[in-house]
């Protein structure tokens, strides 16, 4: 990094802090403000927030989630794609709580929850089907979180929950058309109802996204229809339901090897744009079409007690097409869905708030894949079937969790805690031979035979309890300062694919798959936080330090005996550091917000790499691939007359794309800058124009890493976006 970037970054550090933001969509004066998201990190009773026009700063896409949080501590979130559209790596996004990848290892589900329900999946379209302008709250939980929180197929980490926008009172009409580099455009529209006859409101919202790739051949491009009605049945129910539509076509980013970071310029090179050729670009792309409905029925059961039900469901269909070798194109199909239900009820005993709650999950597979399939190039240009490369049965993942939270007030001491039990069963497996050729996935299964070697024909259940406890002092006005302990979870379920891809090297052994089934253990972690938050005047500083010890870390690992790599639940690692927000407002039209953090995560002993228990690989104390250690993140708004002025700086520091350190990246100072003029005028509530210039100075580094936290071998590397700029203009009627 250089010297007078380091400089600049620890200047806007040192100055950040920032005072009581003005409540989003609450008016200074006679100029409307827009509504806006508010981002928000919580420990313990404590409530930090990068708020209001901030979030839309940071994603001026308003697209992915990612961008617009990342500027919190202990957020490690790395992009390939400027607007979000592409951000993927391996089936996933590429994102760390305090160091830690809470998708790693094939976890069929993601870190976003919506209205606290899961009905956000992976692989396939899921992640980011949502349309950030309907969306007025986002909270995010690292560590420690109450027992209502996370639910799901895993929490580990940290959880991010996202809470819709709902209709507003009054007739409405929002129109945002962006513009930007590589011909992206973006049209966002949202109509409010007002309130109707019978107290009925609702909102329907589209968009269309569109972007070329910033290097190589191909395109994204995106389209998201959002519709809500709210209705009043007298003044103790109200029913709330909710639907998404979105269809997507990605073209993603070739990735590289450490050894081609150096021998290639991969600022330029991508795939190929020879139809003859296995790398050729139209066979590495993505479809997905998803749908999203979710409702919420509230019943007041009392003054202070009321009864929510929320039954949710999610369907998502498409395919995977990607170049797996240099004589081979897979295609992975997706078709699965997930539907459950949470009932939950609040109420108060004496001083004290409770919160009961049961959530029903069930979820479909992928993953692990359920159908594969191979292609060759023939010297034409085009595909032909060569095999089926995974043929299995549809089964479900299934989860129960119970929960209960309860929050007590005591003058200046607040004690919460609660505990969920979580009863998790993994899906059966079965494996099938076929003779057929190109069919489809129905007609391949009547034409199959079960090969029950590779088959886990038992299903494999976990159930434990997990608890939560904070405790919280005020200290005076000013302070306050809070000590938490919680339990969180993930199940990783990528033994599958592993198995089926070596499958003679484990059944030379005898070695069939219902054995590494049942050997699939439940990766814990138990979290330990101490955390205070200082105010002034017009400022405010939160410190926080923690510590995370993590039982049965999966560990992909290279064994020997087998010449074999596949993954193993058999680690222990811990998490420590420390974290620093400071907010300010030293003048009326000067804001400021800045964070720090220092994570380590790591391994806490050498790893057997063979059956027989040598030799050991060292990695005892060595920080995990892809975990920066240090991270520095500032943010300035200044306001002249009606225009505001934002430039934004992030430092990451070296990581690593291998848990033995032999593949280092090197750290990157990042700096983008907003320009937004905002009047109301030609009788528009507001009218709202912006320039935003990503990657300012258009560094060139490593952004993201596809690895896991144990990995020697095979991991790829994708470049960061380059200088990118933006321009978006809102009408707010």
């Amino acid at each position: 990094m250089k010297k007078t970037s380091l400089i600049v970054l620890l200047a806007m550090i040192a100055s950040t802090a920032h005072a009581a933001e003005t409540e989003i969509g609450q008016n200074d004066s006679d100029t409307y403000i827009a509504r806006e998201i508010t981002v928000s990190g919580k420990k313990g009773d404590v409530l930090q927030q990068v708020t209001g026009q901030e979030s839309k700063v940071l994603n001026p896409s308003q697209m992915s989630v990612y961008k617009v949080i990342n500027l919190m501590p202990s957020l490690s979130q790395q992009s390939v794609d400027p607007y979000g559209l592409a951000d993927t790596v391996n089936y996933h996004e590429a994102f760390r709580f305090r160091g830690v990848e809470a998708t790693a290892g094939g976890v069929p589900g993601t870190t976003v929850n919506i209205e606290g329900l899961p009905v956000t999946g992976r692989p396939g379209g899921g992640a980011t089907i949502y349309d950030l302008e309907n969306f007025q709250n986002i909270n995010i939980y690292s560590g420690v979180m109450p027992a209502g929180i996370g639910l799901g197929l895993t929490d580990v980490g940290g959880k991010i929950d996202m809470q819709i926008r709902r209709p507003e009172d009054q007739f409405g009409v929002t129109l945002k058309q962006g513009i930007g580099s590589d011909s992206f455009r973006r049209t966002y529209v949202r109509v409010d109802s007002g309130e109707l006859n019978g107290g009925v409101k609702s909102f329907i919202s589209y968009s269309s996204s569109y972007a070329d790739k910033w290097k190589g051949n191909g395109h994204s491009d995106r389209d998201n229809l959002m519709i809500g009605v709210t209705r009043p049945f007298g003044n103790k129910v109200k029913l709330e339901t909710f639907l998404t539509w979105s269809k997507g076509d990605i073209s993603p980013y070739r990735a590289f090897t450490y050894s081609e970071l150096n021998s290639l310029d991969i600022y330029s090179d991508d795939f190929g744009s020879n139809p003859s050729r296995t790398d050729y670009y139209g066979y590495n792309k993505n479809h997905f079409e998803d749908l999203m409905l979710m409702a919420n029925l509230e019943i007041r059961t009392g003054e202070d007690s009321k009864l929510n039900i929320k039954p949710y469901y999610w369907s998502d269909k498409g395919y995977y097409l990607e170049t797996v070798s240099a004589s081979n194109v897979r295609r992975w199909d997706i078709d699965h869905d997930l539907k459950g239900v949470l009932a939950e009820y609040t109420t108060k005993l004496g001083k004290a708030d409770l919160d009961l709650g049961y959530l029903y999950h069930s979820q479909e597979r992928p993953g692990p894949p359920t159908s594969q399939k191979l292609y060759t190039v023939t010297s034409a240009g085009n595909l032909a079937y060569s095999s089926w490369y995974i043929l299995s049965n549809s089964s479900s993942h299934e989860l129960h969790t119970p929960f209960a939270e309860l929050k007590y007030q005591a003058g200046e001491w607040q004690l919460q805690g609660g505990v969920k039990y979580v009863n998790y069963t993994l899906p059966s497996i079965l494996t099938y031979s076929t003779t057929a050729k190109d069919v489809d996935y129905d007609d391949a299964l009547d034409a199959a035979t079960l090969n029950s070697f590779k088959s886990a024909e038992g299903t494999k259940t976990f159930s434990r309890l997990f608890p939560d406890l904070t405790v919280s002092r005020s200290i005076g006005e000013n302070a306050s300062i809070h000590l938490a302990y919680g339990e969180n979870y993930v199940t990783h379920v990528d033994i599958y694919p592993y198995y089926i891809a070596q499958y003679a090297a484990f059944a030379s052994k005898g070695i069939d798959f219902q054995k590494l089934w049942d050997e699939r253990k439940m990766e814990t972690s138990q979290n330990l936080e101490l955390g205070m938050k200082l105010n002034g005047r017009n400022w405010s500083i939160t410190p926080t330090i923690y510590y995370a010890k993590h039982h049965n870390k999966q560990a992909v690992l290279y064994d020997d005996a087998l010449n074999a790599i596949y993954p193993m639940n058999n680690a222990d690692a811990e998490g420590y550091g420390f974290e620093l927000e400071a907010e300010a407002r030293p003048h009326e039209n000067l804001k400021c917000y800045g964070s720090f953090s220092w994570n380590r995560f790591c391994f806490t002993q050498d790893i057997l790499s063979d059956a027989t228990g040598n030799p050991a690989i060292s990695v005892k104390g060595d920080q995990v691939p892809d975990a920066p250690e240090f991270m520095a993140k500032g943010m300035v708004s200044w306001k002249v007359g009606d225009l505001t002025i934002s430039p934004i700086a992030r430092y990451t520091s070296t990581r690593y794309g291998d848990v033995l350190h032999n593949e280092k990246i090197d750290g990157a100072t990042l700096f983008d800058i907003d320009l937004t003029w905002s009047k109301a005028m030609l009788g528009m509530k507001n009218v709202e124009c912006s320039l935003s210039f990503l990657n300012l100075f258009d560094k060139h580094y490593v952004s993201m890493i596809s690895t896991s936290d144990y990995k020697t071998l095979k991991t790829s590397y994708l470049p960061g976006a380059p200088f990118t700029v933006v321009a978006t203009v809102a009408l707010h009627y």
